[in-house]
């Protein structure tokens, strides 16, 4: 944590810690790109003690549920031996989807930040408020925005540079097939 350079937080209800933890984050964030996945990563924190943190692993472990939400969720449940994170924390770098925000409230967590509002599957602000539901039995504090063009930037590169490694690929299919499709075709004999 001491690498990173504090950012003042400009948003009421998020704190310096809460700054550090979110550019955790979008660090581990980053390191989920190089590695193949979506850059979404989340950190979760009790005061300025990170109790857990992952990123997105839904490839690498060919799990529908590896949002770095819910592998942190389960991280700090093993570290805690408890399933309630009551008094934590969680900076993550994508508004969570239903499922996480879901996962969230279960887990009743006090307090989310999040930077890049998502607005696919956003289940926090953008298409349902689902940790700040009062008909739930729990809610938490819910803080979006904190860092978002960073972490909206990582996003994008990363689809960028995949929509470009989709384009070559065709354009060499394309070019094999047309090689293909110049050559002789050689008789047996």
């Amino acid at each position: 944590m001491d690498t990173l350079r504090l950012v003042r937080s400009t948003h009421p209800g998020v704190g310096d810690v809460d700054v550090r933890m979110m550019q955790r984050a979008i660090q581990l964030a980053r390191s989920a790109a190089a590695a193949g996945e979506v850059p979404i990563a989340a950190v979760i924190y009790r005061g300025d003690e990170v109790i857990a943190e992952a990123a997105n692993n839904r490839e690498c472990e060919a799990d529908p549920t590896g949002h770095a939400e819910i592998v942190a969720i389960r991280a700090a449940g093993r570290k805690l031996g408890e399933w309630r994170l009551e008094g934590c924390s969680m900076a993550v770098t994508l508004e969570p989807c239903p499922m996480c925000a879901g996962a969230l409230v279960n887990a009743r967590l006090s307090k989310l930040v999040y930077g890049a509002t998502d607005p696919k599957a956003g289940a926090c602000e953008t298409l349902y408020s689902i940790p700040g539901d009062a008909r739930l039995n729990h809610r938490c504090q819910m803080h979006g925005g904190v860092l978002a063009p960073q972490c909206i930037e990582l996003l994008r590169a990363f689809f960028r540079e995949r929509r470009a490694e989709q384009r070559r690929a065709k354009e060499a299919t394309r070019a094999a097939d047309a090689a293909k499709a110049a050559t002789p075709a050689r008789r047996s004999a």
